[in-house]
């Protein structure tokens, strides 16, 4: 029994020492991880620049809807669509047979009435007089004086009558109140048209403007574009400059794109209306970098990146907020947060953590 006790101290004793060996063993096993490596991008600012073309065509800022001021039947129109047309030009001609007829009946009600002021007159002066010598009642004379006054507002209505009938005659004939050229038309001889129908569009020469259709994203720097040049597609050496006038403040609901409108202060005489023109822009703006898709952290609240700070041999991530300007593709545009010389991971960003050394391939920025 002794030494079956003695053997079992034994083996007790030598399992102690066995566990305490391997614990020993592992604590001295437990090392720091190695710095994971990483690959970096050494950051160079640049110059953000926008820049791009679009085509357009020439119009006129100004585009005259053209009508008769009277309703009747359209019995010829001189102009048609290009002809270039001066002020005072004769462009259409209604029937004016029912006008003149209705300015004969007003010159009837003019010589109505200038007859009837001349019985009128004679007799409430002839009565006046009799009067101041105690030879009428004031009642005839009252009588007289309201014949007269009647007969004159009369002559004066007939009078208006007549301005209008002769008014009238005058619009059956449709002239241009400005110089231009006849871009569209709208009745054909035959028509019976109402007042104020566009019979022809006339656009100034002398105020024409290139019209542009830019998308959405192309829309949001166009308030900041100065100078846009303008070129004749059919012929780039023609050129001329000129600035945004005006920009739509909604999208076309077919197409989806902004009308843009640039005035040309001096546009070449080969720029007519309706040619077709390229319109180009170089803006410049501040600042940015260009980094990797790769490089920014999905993991964060904002936008954010890891920047690789040395001290002496060891090197280490810690984690920087920027700005985004612009997402494309492949690349990130930061406008705010990064320097020159920074180095920023570009890859597995996603598994590193703020203060963690990392090492660099070959020591040097890839």
């Amino acid at each position: 029994m002794m030494v079956l006790r003695s053997i079992r101290c034994r083996l007790c004793l030598a399992a102690a020492t066995a566990m305490l060996l391997v614990t020993a063993c592992s604590k001295e096993e437990v090392k720091a991880p190695p710095p994971r490596s990483v690959r970096v991008v050494k950051i160079q600012l640049e110059e953000a620049g926008i820049g791009g073309h679009a085509s357009g065509v020439i119009q006129s800022r100004y585009n005259a809807q053209v009508g008769f001021l009277v309703s009747g039947r359209l019995i010829e129109r001189k102009a048609d669509i290009g002809m270039v047309v001066k002020k005072g030009d004769v462009l259409a001609q209604i029937d004016p047979t029912d006008f003149k007829n209705k300015l004969t009946a007003a010159q009837s009600q003019v010589t109505s009435a200038q007859s009837e002021i001349a019985q009128a007159a004679p007799q409430e002066a002839r009565l006046r007089k009799l009067l101041a010598d105690g030879f009428t009642t004031q009642a005839d004379y009252d009588k007289a004086l309201r014949t007269l006054n009647v007969s004159q507002s009369d002559l004066q209505q007939a009078n208006a009558n007549l301005r209008l009938a002769q008014d009238q005659v005058k619009y059956t004939t449709l002239v241009a109140d400005t110089d231009g050229a006849i871009t569209q038309t709208g009745a054909d001889p035959g028509q019976v048209v109402n007042a104020g129908q566009m019979i022809v569009q006339i656009s100034q020469l002398d105020a024409r403007e290139a019209v542009f259709a830019l998308s959405e994203r192309a829309i949001t720097f166009a308030s900041r574009i100065q100078v846009v040049h303008v070129a004749l597609q059919s012929d780039p050496t023609v050129t001329t400059e000129g600035t945004i006038r005006e920009i739509s403040p909604t999208a076309d609901p077919v197409t989806g794109t902004y009308t843009v409108k640039v005035a040309l202060p001096e546009p070449p005489d080969a720029m007519r209306l309706g040619a077709v023109v390229t319109g180009s822009v170089d803006l410049k703006g501040d600042e940015v970098a260009v980094i990797p898709t790769s490089a920014l952290l999905q993991s964060a609240k904002e936008p954010a990146v890891w920047i690789v700070t040395a001290d002496g041999d060891k090197a280490a991530v810690h984690s920087r907020t920027v700005k985004v300007a612009r997402f494309d593709p492949d690349t990130v545009t930061i406008s705010d947060g990064l320097k020159d010389g920074d180095l920023v991971v570009t890859a597995g960003v996603n598994w590193l953590a703020d203060g963690q050394q990392v090492a660099l391939p070959g020591g040097s920025a890839q």
